[in-house]
């Protein structure tokens, strides 16, 4: 019997009903017997049909067919070193963490079965690597998880091609000749901290065959234990056809002050500062070249300036001058520490160029002294982003000092949204807050429930899922309190909910690592 006459024969019973009938059909075959020996047991007819319903859109899915086969079958997976973690509910939970859960919480539930050297249940693989296509930044932490049926699985699927042959084991040299671009940056970076030397060889040897965006990717790794023996190396690619590539090579010869190209860009840019004598004292002077020179554009100074550009043309040169010199230069030839320095370019009439190029210098050469004189006095009068690219360049203490001081300042929910952001946006996953500042945070989302300012806080209570993977995981007991009242939004309930969800599942990990780490 066909599958349409099938479904014709329970057609009467669906449309006229159960109470109506004395019995369902009798279905010939396996199916039919297996129906019969489901349905022994006196069930009510309702439910009877409903069993045959569901065996028979079963046995339906089964016996499909899509696209023949002609290939022989595929290989069966390895056999996985590391163990499942499937005990108790732990599958439940990782299945909310990679359905419904932020990516946040992904790559720290990843982090966790990682270190404790667990791999995601088979049931969870299809999922998990749904959300690692859709997600770059979950990819370093998923990938070792996967476990040989996961890159198994990865290999057939075109969408998991980033995940193919990248088991926890593999190691070896498939992953730099046919991994992804993720897996070879990451091979990259083992051997460059293993053996710097051989892993700038082989990328040197690999550069022709690589396109753009691969070789930006790639050179960036120069920049794990860089030194004066990278230098032949970044100049090549300073006079690459891509300016993604020049940008990122540029920026690692910031970090050599000994290098040639930095010392030049000094060397111009002191013939373009002049201590010049006044009544009292004396001060320095900018004396901007009024046509652009020869040399420049071999030495990467990007002459012809965006229309778009808030800077003049004069001014659009002596940012392309400023953003080629190590800061500590500046604190060296002038006298003036960052502080004073940003002061003397307020003064100026080339404020915004030599500002802007400070900026740029310090995200690619970061330096503690210019983080903190530029949080501390942030020309906002000319930088108008947001100061939160800077939080993240600090050491942990200092950030989190600065953070800690602006909550005292307003520890009201009111304003906190805009230190929500600041903290998310400067702690890179799976890190979190320490004890202290989380305490503090969850003691200001819990005022702010309390006196209802949460209700009216909707960029607070957007965040507020992302900034419960934030808080360190020892803190996480005084936020369990955290409960809906009857008069909250529906918004609110949601946020809450979801919140609550990453504070249990958190918690949960936690415990199965302390549980798993004491295992013999």
């Amino acid at each position: 019997m066909s599958s349409l006459t099938t479904w014709q024969a329970l057609l009467p019973v669906a449309l006229i009903g159960t109470d109506r009938q004395a019995a369902l059909p009798q279905l010939p075959g396996e199916m039919g017997a297996f129906l019969a020996r489901a349905n022994e047991n006196d069930l009510p007819l309702s439910q009877q049909a409903l069993r045959a319903c569901g065996v028979l859109a079963v046995c339906e899915m089964a016996g499909a067919e899509g696209r023949v086969w002609g290939a022989p079958m595929p290989a069966a997976a390895l056999a996985d070193a590391w163990p499942a973690a499937d005990q108790g509910g732990l599958p439940g939970l990782l299945h909310w963490v990679f359905s419904e859960g932020p990516v946040r919480l992904q790559i720290q539930a990843c982090e966790v079965l990682g270190a404790l050297q667990r791999r995601l249940p088979e049931v969870l693989l299809p999922l998990a690597l749904d959300q690692g296509r859709r997600s770059v930044a979950l990819r370093r932490s998923l990938l070792p998880v996967l476990g040989q049926r996961g890159t198994w699985l990865a290999a057939r699927h075109d969408d998991w091609r980033y995940a193919a042959a990248s088991g926890a084991e593999d190691t070896d040299e498939s992953l730099w000749q046919q991994g992804s671009i993720e897996q070879r940056r990451a091979f990259l970076l083992r051997e460059r901290a293993a053996d710097p030397a051989r892993a700038r060889d082989r990328l040197q040897a690999a550069l022709p065959e690589l396109g753009a965006k691969e070789r930006a990717d790639l050179a960036e790794v120069l920049g794990e234990a860089l030194s004066l023996n990278d230098e032949p190396l970044l100049e090549m690619l300073r006079g690459d056809r891509s300016r993604e590539v020049r940008a990122v090579a540029l920026s690692l010869l910031l970090r050599l002050r000994d290098a040639a190209h930095p010392g030049r860009a000094g060397q111009r840019m002191a013939s373009l500062l002049e201590l010049e004598r006044g009544l009292l004292r004396r001060k320095w002077v900018v004396r901007v070249p009024t046509q652009a020179q020869g040399d420049w554009k071999a030495d990467n100074l990007d002459t012809p300036r965006p229309t778009h550009d808030s800077l003049g043309e004069q001014a659009w040169w002596l940012y392309q001058h400023v953003r080629q010199v190590p800061l500590a230069w500046w604190t060296e030839h002038t006298g003036m520490d960052a502080a004073e320095l940003l002061a003397w370019a307020a003064g100026t009439d080339w404020h915004e160029a030599l500002v802007r190029g400070w900026r740029d210098v310090l995200t690619s050469a970061p330096e503690l002294p210019w983080t903190e004189a530029f949080l501390k006095h942030w020309p906002v009068r000319v930088l108008r982003e947001d100061r939160d690219a800077l939080l993240a360049l600090l050491p942990r203490a200092q950030r989190e000092r600065h953070w800690q001081a602006q909550l005292k300042e307003g520890a009201t929910v009111s304003p906190f949204h805009r230190l929500a952001h600041q903290m998310l946006g400067a702690c890179v996953a799976p890190d979190t807050l320490s004890v202290d500042l989380s305490t503090a945070v969850i003691q200001v989302l819990s005022a702010g429930l309390k006196d209802g300012a949460l209700k009216e806080d909707h960029a607070l209570r957007y965040v507020l899922p992302e900034l419960c993977c934030l808080l360190h995981v020892d803190s996480l007991e005084q936020a369990v309190s955290w409960a809906a009242s009857s008069d909250d939004t529906p918004s609110l309930v949601t946020a809450l909910q979801t919140a609550t969800q990453i504070i249990a599942i958190r918690r949960a990990l936690h415990q199965f690592s302390l549980q798993t780490s004491h295992q013999p």
